[in-house]
């Protein structure tokens, strides 16, 4: 989430080399309330690692509705009202429409205004009343957003609250790594939190290897995942959560009753990009063991791996490869 400090849902299993080729850059800044590391080998590597970190930092401060004079937080302002908006802010907003539709609305990018009800807006973290949960569901409906895409405009209804950082991220990844590309990088890595892009291989030739968390014991590494020319993503009740009265209350919340999903620890896709694995990890979290294996099953080129308390689902071509 955009604004809320995560924890690294990933590590890097890097194999040393002796020589360490000249034209490898890597930089670790802090963006989007989360590490975020880029790596970059190839020519200019250092120009270009400068200006993927810009362009993120850039696209934050468009999409972020933490961030005072981004464009999300004008339209929430101006609820109500037609906002003229960036290209950048229109696609990420369509996006997150598109993916409201493909997961049946459990994914909404209208949920701001639940989330800050339980405090996950910030750090005052709070447990709702079923009375407070109505009122603020009422705000609730991603098809209620209108797009004016020939006059480059948005207007959600009064009361509403876009958050986009479901999607923002993954987005601002993306960018990161289709720039890489277009500059023709043999390899890089880029990473924010949970969520993983990769060009290439290792420099041996070999899958860049990925370890996902113990859900149980987030300081432990539980699978390791190849990746070759893909994203990863996780969503996870261990990343963001409170207690209260010996309850966990996570961060991950199902638009449809305003609290937290219950049924599952994580979720991790394996995609092409990582806008549309950041939404689908979130949908399938919220859609539990059952619905969320029938989306992915039916979904071309998306694996994933389902944890519940009891069970762990991999999908049949990643359980291929994956390593525990």
């Amino acid at each position: 989430m955009l604004g809320a400090v995560t924890l690294l849902g990933y590590y890097f299993l890097y194999v040393p080399y002796a020589q360490p080729e000249i034209t490898s850059t890597q930089n670790t800044v802090m963006l989007m309330d989360t590490m975020v590391d880029v790596r970059v080998d190839g020519p200019n590597s250092d120009k270009l690692v400068a200006e993927v970190l810009a362009s993120m930092e850039e696209l934050e401060g468009i999409l972020s509705r933490f961030i005072y004079d981004s464009e999300v937080s004008e339209i929430n302002r101006r609820a109500g009202q037609w906002v003229k908006v960036s290209p950048v802010t229109l696609e990420v907003i369509e996006l997150g429409l598109e993916m409201g539709e493909l997961t049946g609305g459990v994914f909404d990018i209208t949920i701001g205004a639940v989330l800050d009800l339980w405090g996950f807006g910030g750090d005052n973290y709070y447990v709702p009343t079923e009375e407070e949960l109505v009122d603020r569901l009422s705000t609730v409906d991603y098809r209620r957003v209108e797009v004016d895409k020939a006059q480059g405009k948005v207007r959600i209804p009064v009361g509403t609250i876009l958050d986009l950082g479901g999607i923002a991220k993954g987005y601002i990844l993306d960018t990161a790594t289709a720039r890489l590309r277009e500059a023709k990088v043999q390899r890089s890595i880029v990473s924010a939190g949970g969520d993983i892009s990769v060009i290439g291989r290792r420099p041996d030739g070999k899958p860049w290897r990925v370890g996902v968390q113990n859900p149980d014991n987030p300081a432990q590494i539980r699978w390791i995942l190849p990746l070759d020319d893909q994203s990863v993503v996780t969503s996870g009740d261990y990343q963001r959560f409170f207690m209260f009265e010996d309850e966990r209350y996570h961060h991950i919340i199902d638009p449809r009753t305003g609290f937290p999903t219950r049924e599952l620890r994580s979720v991790t896709i394996v995609g092409k990009d990582s806008a549309t694995s950041d939404a689908l990890s979130t949908a399938v979290f919220v859609l539990g063991w059952k619905e969320g294996r029938a989306l992915v099953e039916r979904l071309p080129d998306v694996e994933a791996i389902i944890v519940s308390s009891a069970d762990t689902w991999i999908s049949p071509d990643l359980a291929k490869v994956v390593t525990e």
